[in-house]
């Protein structure tokens, strides 16, 4: 089988999406007040707007894309906290989920798993939601079945721009397989893996 850049098999990969921030171009910067002490109507949508578009979304890169689309040079903990209280109240309102440290639409189920982008920053491990890693794991074993475990966590290691030495990748994504194990997502285990059509 044809291997992509990334080594991995070159199918039709529905779930595989290159991943890079939202773009906000038509964004009216200076209605967005980053000051007081609760946020603007406005700061809360444009959270909104950046979790709908990238959630899930980590609460660091959140604020990193926060930061890069107002132009802000630095963000003062001041203005962490407005953006932090923002998302608060999208949770209180029902508008925003939260799963750990990550940030997504209620009831949203993660149906892609994005890939790093040319030239962009290779989120870590951390900034992976573990329902992400699942999709990406599901989509490499439904691609290419009845191969083994450590071959699937291998492709998903290099699916992310990731390294076999990577800091916690190989433990995340064993630990991904298990829970998809044992929600009966998928079969074969540990060395001829499918995935199970869902009932």
């Amino acid at each position: 089988m044809a291997k992509d850049a990334t080594g991995l098999p070159e199918v039709d990969k529905d779930w595989d999406v290159p991943y890079q921030p939202a773009d906000f171009l038509d964004l009216d910067r200076a209605s967005i007040p980053l000051t007081g002490k609760t946020p603007a109507p406005a700061l809360v949508e444009f959270v909104h707007q950046l979790i709908t578009a990238e959630g899930p979304i980590h609460e660091e890169v959140l604020l990193l894309h926060a930061r890069e689309v107002l132009h802000l040079k630095s963000f003062t903990s001041p203005r962490k906290k407005l953006v932090l209280a923002a998302v608060e109240q999208l949770v209180e309102g029902g508008r925003v989920a939260v799963e750990g440290e990550f940030f997504d639409l209620p009831g949203r189920p993660c149906r892609y798993a994005r890939r790093p982008f040319p030239g962009l920053a290779k989120r870590t491990v951390e900034r992976v939601a573990p329902a992400e890693r699942r999709t990406a794991l599901a989509g490499l074993i439904h691609d290419e079945p009845g191969r083994p475990y450590g071959e699937v966590v291998a492709d998903a290691v290099r699916f992310f721009g990731w390294t076999p030495g990577t800091p916690g990748a190989k433990s995340a994504l064993a630990s991904d397989l298990y829970r998809l194990r044992d929600q009966g997502r998928i079969a074969g285990w540990p060395d001829s893996l499918v995935v199970q059509a869902s009932s």
